[in-house]
């Protein structure tokens, strides 16, 4: 039996254990939540590090598909799943349009009859709620996750993701999914936009080649037929003038493949509906440069105004230009190109430190050279100015205005 101290110095301890007993769990408490606070913010920090790569990949795709399946393999490399699916909904209204599903997966994991079906039953579910909706499904022993993708109130599409039943999604890849559709909503709207303004602008320049063709190139080879029609009848009777006659014609057949020539020299180059001319001549500049010890930059100063389909592309062929004869002849370390905008005028300037050349030498020669003399002719027939300062080794400056008249 315990005598009475020890009975006592008994009853003392036991508080003193409970006493450190709580002092210890209130430790590991805060441990615990040093160590889940540390693991959030590198969660938050991989979450954001994934976003900007996906924004870097979306940036370069410049049609709706390429964003779509961009945003996909996205989604399944970075949150890890089995299979990562895209699917918009039809143009009026929220039914899901399994035309354009996008799948990244192996093909033998988690067939598609079974989730393709219920996606078409869970959209609806899914746009009302607003929420992202996670499923187990132990008949296909898998785990279902679908996110809207929305515009304002209007539901766009549906990302979704499928697991096995041994790879419940965490809470890390739920949040991911989530802010990645709020994210791929913002860029396939973006792409859409896009898409339709290159229509617009292929529709405005299918109607100006039209137009430019009946006025010009149709009527003179109409010309041209009916003249060879009346040599045909006069080439026995008076073979004097249907030689005369047919020294015209080669003339008015010249002026034609010069209005030809001048017609596909106009046509908007593919790079400007893709980049705009910023972009356009800043992909030329890398591209021209690569693998090459010249070095090149562009510079824009000022919000650019907007311009014509063709005045962008006056600039753009004329940079275009300038710059390969930089790489070609100029011998320059570096060169820039600057566009220059205000609501008055559009200024393009195009500076390198090569070798020069006798600028009045070759300003109105014909025939290949540099180029100056076409490209002052295509400047002003935009109604702007191209002026050439350049001397033997001290490098040349090409400037172009175009006066936009307040417009």
């Amino acid at each position: 039996m315990l005598s009475s101290r020890q009975v006592a110095n008994a009853s003392a301890i036991k508080p003193l254990v409970d006493v450190g007993n709580v002092r210890i769990q209130r430790l590991r408490d805060r441990i615990a939540a040093v160590f889940l606070g540390r693991r959030r913010l590198r969660s938050q920090a991989g979450l954001i590090a994934s976003l900007n790569e996906v924004a870097d990949a979306v940036s370069s795709a410049i049609v709706v598909e390429e964003v779509l399946e961009c945003i996909v393999e996205r989604a399944k490399s970075i949150s890890d799943t089995d299979k990562a699916v895209l699917v918009l909904t039809d143009d009026h209204g929220s039914t899901l349009d399994m035309e354009t599903l996008v799948v990244r997966g192996r093909r033998s994991q988690h067939p598609q009859e079974w989730w393709q079906e219920r996606l078409e039953a869970l959209g609806d579910e899914v746009f009302l709620s607003h929420q992202v909706a996670v499923e187990y499904h132990p008949e296909h022993r898998a785990w279902l996750l679908a996110s809207p993708v929305r515009v304002k109130d209007h539901p766009i599409g549906l990302i979704c993701a499928i697991n096995g039943d041994d790879r419940r999604f965490s809470e890390m890849q739920v949040d991911f999914l989530a802010i990645l559709s709020a994210f791929a909503a913002s860029a396939i709207e973006n792409a859409r936009l896009a898409e339709q303004g290159r229509y617009v602008l292929l529709a405005s320049e299918r109607d100006r080649i039209a137009h430019e063709m009946h006025d010009g190139v149709i009527q003179s080879l109409f010309s041209i037929s009916l003249g060879l029609e009346l040599c045909k009848k006069l080439v026995f009777r008076d073979p004097g003038m249907v030689a005369t006659r047919l020294d015209d014609l080669q003339g008015n057949v010249n002026v034609a493949m010069s209005e030809l020539r001048r017609l596909v020299y106009d046509l908007r180059p593919m790079k400007l509906n893709e980049l705009g001319l910023a972009g356009a001549i800043e992909y030329w500049i890398r591209e021209v440069t690569l693998s090459r010890e010249t070095k090149g930059a562009l510079v824009v100063e000022g919000p650019l105004p907007r311009l014509s389909a063709a005045t962008e592309a006056c600039l753009y062929r004329v940079a275009k230009e300038s710059v390969s004869n930089v790489i070609k002849h100029s011998r320059a370390s570096r060169f820039e190109v600057r566009l220059i905008g205000s609501e008055e005028s559009m200024r393009l300037v195009i500076k390198d430190d090569g070798c020069g050349f006798a600028a009045a030498d070759v300003i109105n020669r014909d025939g290949p050279g540099l180029g100056l003399k076409s490209m002052r002719e295509r400047v002003n027939h935009e109604g702007g100015t191209l002026s050439v300062e350049s001397s033997p080794f001290a490098g040349t400056t090409i400037t172009v205005e175009l006066l936009l008249g307040g417009s």
